[in-house]
């Protein structure tokens, strides 16, 4: 990919006032008032908007309007203008959602705040609100880094930094002004008089302080002094106000969550992020494998019958060919899909190891007493790993934006480093950080400061973790097992994961143990193996070390009150789930291959047989239909899962209805909600009875077909079991239409809502033991919706909604919980005559 750098600028002024008597003003016409952004937006920014405003100028004059209110006319539409060449180039600034993000310097950016209060002065506009919010928004993504909103050592810092440049052009302006005289004398007492109150100068106002200021200036003669008062030290003071508005702005915005102007980065997250046990997708291809188990059963059954008759019409066998026809566009829909998903979970498992195995190893390090925490090897340290790689990514981006070589930062990195296990060097660094490198260093470049912020995020924890400790020896025994543990298999995972190249959406390049014909060997001998909460054992699959680690973190988390590891449980379930859904899938994957490859024999071999071909054709493809068998089997285990699911489900959801007292319409609710898991329910049981009878019919026929003399029953038996699979099959799916677009669709669309009121206290519990300390670099919003995103997934674990609703209206509870409970409102009591309340 070929990178080149790009950038666009916006004139200081879109007017400036020459001649006001005259009516004489200068302005840029077109491109030059502001570039288009990469050669895109010449015809709507610049090179049109600029030049029509121009015009409009021009024939306002010709029509009398007065100069004044023209040019005030013409500033405003311009720095609309203006803006919204900046908006099509950064959008909302913070490169997640745009090409460039603005950058400049803290003087070019005081310069250019300077200007627009001198225009905004000679157009006679409001002086408090120069900027837009608009306009604000862009200056606070280049001057406050995301992040550092609340932080007061470089608030301190911007201000200071600020001011200076402030004073700096007054003391040019000042110097420049000929209506100024004894230039001399007055630039020396300005300077006297900002050292006699710099000890006040960030403990009043800017309003304030500049009052002062002129009030406490030496003597000068009387027009210098309402020139400096009147209109530099206004204009000074406007502009730190200006300065001040986009601090208060970036931390109005921190506090609101309104740093991202775009609701994608905080809507929540979809349902196909939840990676569970028989998760909502997976349900349908048991669906799918029982529909062609019973297709397969149909068929031989068919044909096997119109062979025992022998008789001329073949109508029988007629139509076992076309319902094996069918199977094959099912068996292949049905591979597509489970590839896909397959997919899907083995790409869970790389954002696992990728994302969160490294907090899983800190919560597990953060879990042991500090005296052993300060004995594990640098390398293993996962919050030291963190720092390192925190680090290595900001000298990444310092080379890829064409920096310097950072060596004083490389200095003061090193000194951290050496003295990791001291708090105070930890806060030092931080000063550091945001009083020197952010705030001046990198000023101009938001990705570089975003990457500091990061790293002062990691010292945070860093800090935390080192004055944090548990002093229990006992317990912490287990947690040094705990951590040792991961470590070790931390490199199992890396070499399991599969990162290879995916064609067509369901075909991935793998290694050949991870074919999935390997893979099923490898499921049915994880059946085989244990797992233990105590060590690893040899030979056993990566998910039944999975499923160990699991377990000793629980143990780990029940006895130990200084670790909270609830998040990082869930997190290890998201990775074992993740590892045997794929397996599933891969089993489910042979099964429907199988019975694709089967069904395209066995209807070739009626095909060859109606042609006068052998019989041993024909014998062939009653074997190979054995295969469809399989599917059938797989199809039963997971009809009997959801059953026990769904079982359960509407049991508590009758407790839930009892429970409910007089609120009618959540009772109501409840009670609809139930009657779906019911039809659910019966639904399930006839799939369940169709893949029965189909895992029954297929082997009784062929070996009834085969073994004629050694099988003593009524060769009908198989068919008719054959038949009422295929009659269920067919029948559960007009079924499932009828559930799914009129009793579903006729669901209340505050599905989502009625349900967690239901169960409301379980939920806020979740919230209470999956919350953690939370940061001041974070939103608030931002961490309590990562708190309600694991309450989310821990809550529809517990209660298998999914099993109920499909995707869609699954989704409406994912997404409520994720968006938080709102808070109950009490019920007022209502009065009675008279005035009295009825308590």
């Amino acid at each position: 990919i070929a990178t080149f750098p790009v950038s666009h600028y916006v004139n200081f002024r879109s007017v400036r006032l020459n001649n006001e008597t005259r009516g004489y003003v200068f302005a840029f016409l077109g491109d030059e008032q502001s570039t288009p952004h990469f050669m895109r937006y010449s015809g709507l920014t610049g090179g049109a908007i600029n030049a029509m405003q121009f015009n409009n100028f021009v024939r306002s004059a010709i029509e009398g309007t007065p100069f004044i209110d023209r040019c005030r006319l013409f500033s405003q539409e311009t720095n609309w203008s203006n803006l919204e060449v900046v908006q099509r180039g950064t959008s909302t600034n913070f490169g997640e959602d745009g090409f460039l993000r603005p950058g400049f310097s803290y003087e070019q950016g005081i310069a250019y705040l300077h200007s627009k209060v001198i225009e905004w002065i000679e157009t006679e506009q409001d002086l408090d609100a120069i900027l837009s919010s608009d306009w604000k928004t862009k200056f606070a993504a280049s001057m406050v880094p995301k992040g550092m909103e609340l932080n007061k050592d470089f608030i301190d810092t911007l201000k200071t930094n600020t001011n200076k440049i402030i004073f700096d052009i007054l003391l040019d302006e000042v110097k420049k002004d000929k209506k100024i005289t004894s230039q001399g004398r007055l630039e020396v007492a300005l300077v006297a008089r900002k050292e006699a109150m710099s000890k006040k100068r960030n403990k009043i106002g800017c309003e304030k302080y500049w009052s002062d200021f002129v009030t406490g200036l030496a003597a000068i003669d009387e027009n210098s002094m309402n020139r400096l008062s009147g209109f530099h030290c206004e204009v000074a003071k406007r502009t730190e106000q200006v300065v001040c508005q986009i601090i208060d702005f970036s931390r109005e915005a921190y506090l609101y969550d309104q740093r991202f102007s775009q609701e994608l980065w905080n809507q929540p997250k979809p349902v196909d992020s939840i990676v569970d046990d028989f998760a909502v997708e997976a349900q349908n291809f048991a669906n799918s494998l029982a529909l062609s188990a019973a297709l397969s059963a149909a068929s031989v059954a068919f044909v096997l019958f119109d062979v025992r008759r022998d008789n001329a019409t073949n109508m029988a066998d007629i139509w076992g060919a076309i319902i094996a026809g069918f199977n094959i566009v099912i068996s292949f829909g049905t591979m597509t899909n489970i590839g896909r998903y397959k997919i899907r979970n083995e790409e869970a498992r790389i954002l696992f190891f990728d994302k969160l195995f490294l907090g899983v190893k800190k919560a597990a390090f953060r879990a042991m007493d500090l005296t052993v925490r300060q004995k594990i090897p640098p390398e293993d340290n996962p919050y030291l790993i963190d720092l390192e790689e925190k680090k290595q990514r900001f000298l990444d981006d310092v080379s890829y934006y064409d920096y310097d070589e950072p060596k004083e930062f490389s200095k003061d990195f090193k000194t951290l480093r050496q003295r990791i296990n001291q708090p105070n060097a930890v806060r030092n660094f931080q000063k550091i950080l945001s009083m020197y490198y952010i705030p001046e260093v990198y000023q101009v470049n938001s990705y570089l400061q975003e990457d500091l912020v990061e790293l002062y995020k990691v010292c945070d924890d860093i800090h935390a973790e080192l004055t944090e400790d548990i002093n229990d020896p006992g317990e912490n025994e287990k947690a040094a097992h705990l951590f040792e543990r991961l470590l070790d298999f931390s490199s199992r995972l890396e070499k399991s994961l599969q990162r290879g190249h995916i064609y067509w959406g369901f075909l991935k390049q793998r290694r050949i143990l991870d074919w999935d014909i390997c893979v099923v060997f490898r499921y049915f001998w994880g059946l085989f193996c244990c797992s233990s909460a105590g060590c690893t054992i040899p030979l056993s699959p990566i998910e039944n070390e999975t499923y160990g680690i699991i377990k000793e973190a629980q143990v780990v988390y029940d006895t130990h009150r200084g670790a909270n590891l609830r998040r990082e449980i869930r997190d290890l379930e998201y990775l074992y789930w993740a590892t045997r859904e794929s397996e599933i899938a891969s089993l489910i994957f042979v099964s429907a291959c199988l019975a694709f490859i089967v069904s395209w024999i066995f209807t070739i071999s009626r095909i060859i047989t109606r042609l006068g071909g052998p019989t041993a054709v024909t014998e062939l493809g009653f074997w190979g239909s054995i295969a469809s068998a399989l599917g059938a089997i797989l199809a039963v285990f997971h009809f009997v899962r959801k059953l026990l699911i769904l079982v359960r489900l509407w049991c508590t959801l009758g407790g839930k209805v009892r429970a409910s007292g007089s609120d009618k319409d959540a009772r109501r609710a409840l009670q609809r909600i139930k009657g779906v898991t019911f039809t659910q329910l019966m639904l399930t049981a006839a799939r369940l009875g169709a893949a029965l009878g189909a895992a029954i019919a297929l082997p009784w026929s062929v070996a009834q077909n085969a073994f004629p003399e050694k099988i003593d029953t009524d060769r009908s038996i198989p068919l008719w079991i054959a038949l009422g699979a295929f009659c269920a099959a067919v029948g559960s799916t007009i079924f499932f239409f009828l559930v799914e677009y009129v009793v579903r669709y006729n669901l209340s669309p505050k599905l989502g809502e009625f349900v967690c009121e239901a169960f409301r206290e379980e939920l806020e519990e979740l919230f209470e033991a999956l919350s953690v300390p939370e940061n001041t670099i974070d939103t608030k919003q931002a961490q309590q919706r990562k708190t309600w995103e694991y309450v989310a997934r821990d809550f529809l674990h517990q209660y298998r909604f999914d099993t109920v609703f499909a995707a869609d209206r699954f989704g409406s509870i994912l997404q409520y919980i994720q968006g938080g409970l709102k808070q109950k409102k009490e019920k007022k009591p209502k009065k009675k005559k008279g005035g009295e309340s009825n308590l």
